[in-house]
């Protein structure tokens, strides 16, 4: 293993003995037995290499099958000790002969029940192609006996992350750590729980490091970004700033600190340290760029626009030579999408209701999440990306059923997770537009807001933003921000007329004039009962988009007209946007 959290993966194999097992695995005797006794001892001694080279000739010259036989029945005639059934099967996994090396692992331990290390590739093989529970049991095992066989806590916290029970495998992450781990070990525990959205605890774990390595500015990184996105505003400012002392160039931190903070004048410490990078840094570097889309954040904050529009426009400028987007590709993809039929619609049902929160970036998105995520009955997932690329393997797989059963599987899984059991769980990535067919098909029950703000209120906040995804590569031109807002405009209406699903649209004006309103509609949209959303803490989860400071504001009508301070430093937004997408 080179990473204590990456443990061996392999494609998920198909049918047959190179996959998944089969009830009984043929024989075949193939090629003179003493030239196969001979190939596989030097000096007495089983090599295992030679072995495993004439596994593989075999293998491609034979099939599986046939290969496998001949392995056995050389290992059988060589007396092996535990360990050379051990290195065979290990040996096997990395070839990705998986069906053959959970076989070889299990004629193994009916003669050394009692190896580990066969039990535990045992366990990995069967969760390369796709037996979850059997893995499981065989990985729990092992843990029982050694609850420090890192090997066996990497897979089994990987297995569980990929059913969606995210809290236990991030506590395994933590529990499994040695009494005095290496930083290489904090490191891929940190890395691995913040993948699986546990904030808190990834903070904690990220202060800790902290505390035996103070000055290491990746984790001061990281420890800001966890404080930022769960709201903790003035102790993520604190990190960042250290981190950036001691890394300047990384980039994203100038953003995040400039996220962290409503300015009040333009002479702070943080505004300073922002406006010497923007001003000091290679203007087409990631960090010169990073920094005047800060900058232009904080002169906004203190009303200086003619400024924050001159830094917007060369931030702008820098990055869009820096992504692949093209406004022709995307209107060839939206026709695409109309033009092809929808997926059938999967018939069993989840036991709870999906709900998909969409539209363009900026629209309100994340406050619509949040102020769901209110009620008891709604988890608010974030932003998932699974839609696009379960959408792209079941396209590229030509629609097959058992494929698409597999990803309504998985899907689901990370939708309702390990935490408490609720009616409705809400998907708030805006892209998902682009894929409502499929969704429509994955998840049985769907139902779909569709967020709408001003046009041109909407393509100023996204002209203000620096995205780290490339999706979102239309962002840094006023026409181009136009024609991917036409066609999202375009590909939404063909879903409201095609799709037999719900819609509801929500209008961000009477999101944010008429909160209560507007929320008691959602509530009966959704068929939610009634409930004291009052009684629930505002923000109970985490917020990774660039909403991360507004969305724990008081909600409030001060962004619907702001966009028109803009509009004497930036004329080519009345010029590029009109008053409406359609």
């Amino acid at each position: 293993m080179n990473s204590r959290w990456r443990p061996m993966r392999a494609r998920w194999p198909r049918a047959g003995p190179a996959g998944r097992r089969t009830a009984a695995w043929p024989v075949f005797i193939c090629g003179a037995w003493s030239s196969t006794h001979a190939a596989i001892t030097r000096d007495g001694v089983m090599d295992s290499d030679a072995l495993l080279a004439r596994f593989r000739g075999d293998n491609q010259r034979l099939g599986t099958g046939a290969a496998y036989d001949n392995l056995l029945r050389a290992l059988l005639a060589a007396t092996p000790g535990a360990n050379d059934w051990t290195v065979l099967v290990q040996g096997l996994l990395q070839q990705l002969a998986a069906g053959a090396g959970i076989a070889l692992a299990e004629q193994g331990l009916q003669r050394h029940p009692g190896q580990l290390e066969l039990r535990y590739l045992l366990g990995n093989g069967l969760r390369l192609v796709g037996e979850r529970h059997a893995a499981e049991r065989e990985l729990r095992a092992v843990l029982a006996v050694q609850p420090t066989h890192a090997g066996a806590a990497a897979s089994l916290a990987h297995l569980l992350r990929g059913e969606g029970r995210l809290q236990a495998a991030a506590q395994l992450a933590l529990d499994s750590l040695p009494a005095l781990p290496s930083p290489a070990q904090l490191r891929e525990a940190l890395a691995f729980v913040r993948e699986c959205d546990d904030a808190r605890g990834a903070l904690e774990l990220a202060q800790r490091m902290l505390r035996q390595t103070p000055e290491d500015g990746k984790v001061h990184a990281a420890a800001g970004e966890l404080a930022l996105e769960l709201g903790r505003f003035e102790q993520a400012r604190v990190h960042l700033r250290r981190a950036l002392a001691l890394q300047p160039h990384y980039a994203p931190g100038w953003l995040r600190l400039a996220a962290a903070h409503r300015f009040r004048q333009r002479d702070e410490a943080d505004a300073r340290l922002i406006e010497q990078t923007a001003c000091g840094s290679d203007p087409s570097s990631e960090v010169g760029i990073a920094a005047r889309f800060a900058w232009a954040k904080v002169l906004a904050d203190v009303d200086a626009f003619d400024q924050a529009a001159s830094q917007l426009r060369a931030a702008n400028a820098a990055m869009r030579p820096r992504v692949e987007w093209s406004a022709r590709g995307f209107d060839a993809y939206v026709q695409r999408q109309i033009d092809q039929p929808a997926p059938e619609v999967q018939a069993q049902r989840l036991g709870f209701t999906p709900v998909l929160i969409v539209g363009l970036p900026r629209t309100g998105t994340t406050l619509v999440a949040h102020l769901l995520a209110r009620h008891p009955e709604v988890r608010n997932r974030g932003e998932l990306n699974w839609l696009a690329q379960l959408a792209l393997q079941v396209e590229t797989g030509g629609r097959q059923a058992m494929q698409m059963r597999e990803s309504t599987t998985l899907y689901a899984a990370q939708l309702r997770r390990d935490d408490a059991p609720a009616r409705v769980i809400v998907d708030k990535n805006p892209l998902n537009f682009r894929h409502l067919g499929m969704a429509a098909a994955l998840l049985p029950g769907l139902r779909v807001i569709h967020c709408q703000r001003a046009a041109r209120a909407t393509a100023l906040s996204i002209y203000r933003q620096m995205f780290a995804h490339m999706d979102n590569g239309y962002a840094y031109d006023f026409a181009d921000i136009a024609a991917f807002a036409r066609g999202e405009a375009r590909l939404m209406r063909h879903w409201r007329a095609t799709l037999p699903v719900p819609f509801y649209a929500l209008d961000y004006a009477r999101l944010v004039s008429d909160t209560e309103v507007v929320l008691a509609e959602l509530h009966a949209f959704l068929d939610l009962p009634e409930a004291d959303v009052g009684t629930v803490p505002a923000v109970p989860a985490s917020i990774r988009t660039a909403s991360v400071w507004q969305a724990r504001q008081k909600v409030h009508r001060d962004a619907l007209e702001a966009w028109q301070r803009w509009v004497p430093h930036l004329p080519e937004l009345l010029d590029t946007i009109p008053e409406s997408w359609t």
